[in-house]
């Protein structure tokens, strides 16, 4: 396990996580646990659903997260797609879906490979 290796891979700001959390345990707690959140899939069902209601409460509930995490640029996609939804429905914010799927792919490949979790 090197929390280094796995922050710099998922963009995001070790030292961040480290000042907040005080101890890697914690740090990989908590990593642990977000790879088990199901806000992501619920995200994914409420895009297909068109449901701006589910996927707003799922961006904000990934956007929180990542950022108490410190999992910056998961952070930032999901915070920008947040405002998108923040008062309805988004068509510019459904066509934006994958681009966070392509940084919560990415999150979790770096826990996978550097915590030592298998989803």
């Amino acid at each position: 396990m090197n929390l280094e290796q796995c922050y710099k891979a998922m963009d995001g700001d070790y030292e961040e996580a480290k000042r907040r959390l005080r101890a890697d345990r914690l740090i990989v707690k908590f990593l642990r646990k977000f790879a088990d959140d199901p806000s992501f899939s619920r995200f994914e069902a409420a895009i297909a659903a068109h449901d701006d209601k589910a996927a707003f409460l799922a961006l904000h509930t990934i956007k929180g997260v990542a950022q108490n995490l410190s999992m910056t640029a998961l952070y930032q996609k999901a915070d920008a797609l947040c405002e998108l939804f923040r008062f309805g429905w988004s068509d510019e914010g459904a066509a934006k879906a994958d681009e966070l799927k392509t940084e919560y792919e990415r999150v979790m490949t770096a826990i996978e490979r550097h915590v030592g979790y298998e989803a």
